[in-house]
């Protein structure tokens, strides 16, 4: 199995609304030990963050001219692979920001506020972690980050504890 970053721009669904999803992806594939389901399952939910961001920017009354865009993108160093999605919404304050990686903690009024907090654990079990960074009216831009090398039995230990699936090298 392998993971590619195109299968969560697709499941997100809120590509379509947008004017832009703007993709800067690597031409060549990335090589990282993970766990393909719940690596695609932690970017679905970030690129879900930014739809729905985008789209209640609209809801609210988008200054005239707005043209809701989310953006993914993905770089890698020699020991880093880093998945950054952005959006134009309407950002966070510094209190929302620095809760919102809370369990139960949301601003919407759906969702159970698990979103971010599994992202993050699901990158922690990776050896790696998220950061996000907004402000108001300036949008907000979520990040990532993996180890490129992971021993095989840390990501099978993860992948294990979290019932998820075996992992997979992923392009």
């Amino acid at each position: 199995m392998v993971f590619t970053i195109y299968g969560p721009i697709e499941d997100a669904g809120y590509w379509a609304a947008c004017e832009a999803l703007v993709a800067r992806l690597p031409e060549a594939p990335v090589i990282a030990e993970l766990d393909a389901t719940m690596i695609s399952q932690a970017v679905t939910n970030l690129i879900k963050n930014a739809g729905e961001a985008v789209e209640s920017l609209y809801e609210k009354g988008a200054p005239s001219g707005y043209a809701p865009e989310v953006r993914v993108s993905m770089t890698s160093t020699d020991d880093t692979i880093r998945i950054t999605i952005s959006d134009n919404g309407p950002g966070m304050t510094p209190e929302v920001l620095q809760q919102v990686k809370e369990p139960l903690f949301t601003t919407k009024n759906f969702g159970a506020g698990l979103g971010l907090p599994a992202v993050e654990r699901i990158a922690e079990l990776h050896g790696g972690g998220l950061d996000i960074h907004s402000s108001p009216g300036q949008g907000a831009t979520v990040t990532i980050w993996l180890p490129v090398t992971q021993a095989r039995s840390d990501a099978q230990a993860a992948a294990s504890r979290s019932g998820m699936t075996k992992p997979v090298e992923a392009y």
